[in-house]
């Protein structure tokens, strides 16, 4: 006789029902010592009971018991959903007719055991039917089991598939957001250029008037596009951040020069305040740290009715990292507000893009870029008291002896420059970027003009193509190109 393993002791207890204590107490006693969790109750109304509140794993019941006997009370157990194939096993002390017998087992008896029992007989059959009914639930279990995998495994086909179509997506909102970037950047190169143009030739005031909204629009227009690309780009995770030398004093010497103009004009005023710098020249996105800073000084002074704007640049040299404050006594928001700030198209409120204009994606945008290049972008703000943006980049300092000569070279006096310009481009509208023959003959290059249907050779300067290069002392061939995509 051996006991049940841990599986089988952690089931349900068997019931045993019968109307006689010394009953109870002898099966009760057999039972347990074969390993068996059992319980008694002493009536077919208290099994009952118990049933509705207790699961058991198998009775043994008296069929002569008062009040209700043994078959009504297995008539009434059946009725439950949960205990449809529960093992009962009748005793009785005779055998009485077959139609006794056909009786119990019309009421869902599934053996007889007749006084007096065999203590063998009773636990060998109690035995068996309980570990038919362990294989019963564990079979139960292991369908449950099974169909949960089963629906897990749908549900990670649907997930899969709904993963595939996201990416579908993404890829397409890429590429229609790269060929709508373009279709709108090559009409507005066009009205911006050709404004531009526009600007220096002989015009009244008003047409000047009008000829600056338009070339402000443009640029306003051509900023809103470069950030819904940018934006994308971010999202999609195919944003790359470069890794080359840079001049710190040269671009803060830019902003500089871009800020002090906007904010005389807006009656504020700027400072860019350097402290503990020990060098220039580092490694990095400088690009993109131009873009952020350039952000956070556009809000500032848009933002900022009077007072001023400051920049403060210092260096953490333990941290390895350069400190960047953007300093204003603007219109400033609130905590609520602060905290939501750097999400994309969010703003103070509605009425600043009444007031100033913008999307919300530029701080969106710098903060997402600060986070790629490794560094971090926080605001301290009060309502109505101004805000202040800190933002901290780990750079690299370069080695002297690539940056210094680079930056020396670049400052030595301009040498008399030659060269070929080779100009592709199927868009007429940026062609006729080309056509003022004043000012073409500043400068004598000789430029390569490919169109879709034709090639020319002409003698044309152009100052807006060639200033970059000649600022920077360059000398070698020059490829312009608005459209890679030109058959």
């Amino acid at each position: 006789m051996s006991n049940f393993s841990t599986t089988e002791k952690s089931l349900p207890p068997v019931m045993v029902v019968d109307d006689k204590k010394e009953n109870l107490y002898s099966f009760k006693t057999i039972l347990t010592n074969a390993g068996f969790d059992v319980v008694t109750v002493d009536s077919g109304v208290k099994a009952l009971k118990y049933l509705i509140k207790q699961p058991v794993s198998l009775v043994l019941m008296d069929v002569q018991m008062p009040e209700m006997n043994g078959f009504e009370t297995a008539r009434m157990v059946r009725q439950r959903q949960e205990y449809h194939d529960l093992p009962i096993l009748f005793i009785s002390a005779t055998l009485n007719s077959d139609e006794f017998i056909r009786n119990g087992y019309e009421v869902g008896a599934y053996d007889y055991l007749t006084k007096p029992i065999d203590n063998q007989v009773l636990v060998n059959k109690v035995q068996t039917f309980h570990s038919l009914y362990c294989e019963k639930l564990a079979l139960e279990e292991k369908n449950r089991a099974t169909e949960a995998l089963n629906k897990a495994l749908m549900n990670n086909e649907v997930l899969q598939q709904a993963v595939e179509s996201a990416k579908a997506a993404s890829i397409a909102k890429d590429d229609f957001l790269a060929s709508m970037s373009h279709e709108l950047r090559t009409p507005l190169t066009s009205i911006i250029g050709n404004s531009e143009f526009l600007a220096e030739s002989e015009l009244n005031t008003d047409q000047q008037g009008l000829l600056q909204s338009v070339l402000i629009s443009g640029k306003s227009l051509l900023y809103l596009v470069n950030d819904i690309l940018d934006s994308a780009k971010i999202e999609s995770g195919k944003f790359e951040i470069d890794h080359a030398e840079f001049d710190l004093s040269v671009l803060l010497h830019e902003v500089k020069m871009i800020f002090s103009k906007r904010a005389k004009e807006s009656g504020l005023l700027f400072q860019v305040e350097e402290e503990h710098l020990k060098s220039h020249h580092f490694v990095g996105d400088g690009k993109r740290l131009g873009q952020i800073l350039i952000n956070l000084l556009g809000n500032a002074v848009k933002l900022t009715q009077e007072g001023r704007v400051t920049l403060e640049v210092s260096e953490d040299s333990a941290a390895h990292q350069i400190r960047f404050v953007v300093e204003d006594s603007g219109i400033g928001m609130s905590h609520e507000v602060a905290e939501r700030i750097f999400k994309p198209f969010e703003q103070a409120d509605h009425s600043i893009s009444n007031r100033f204009g913008g999307t919300g994606l530029g701080l969106y945008i710098s903060s997402s870029l600060a986070t790629l290049m490794q560094g971090t972008l926080r605001v301290e703000s009060e309502q109505g008291k101004g805000s202040r943006f800190e933002l901290l980049i780990p750079l690299e300092q370069a080695e002297p002896t690539t940056m210094v000569p680079l930056v020396q070279q670049q400052r030595a006096e301009r040498p008399q420059l030659t060269g070929t310009v080779l100009i592709a481009e199927v868009d007429h509208s940026i062609t006729s970027l080309i056509h003022p023959l004043t000012t073409l003959r500043q400068v004598k290059y000789r430029i390569k003009w490919l169109t879709k249907n034709s090639t020319t050779t002409i003698f044309y300067g152009i100052n807006f193509s060639l200033k970059n290069r000649m600022n920077n002392c360059l000398n070698f061939p020059l490829f312009l190109s608005n459209d890679w995509g030109a058959p």
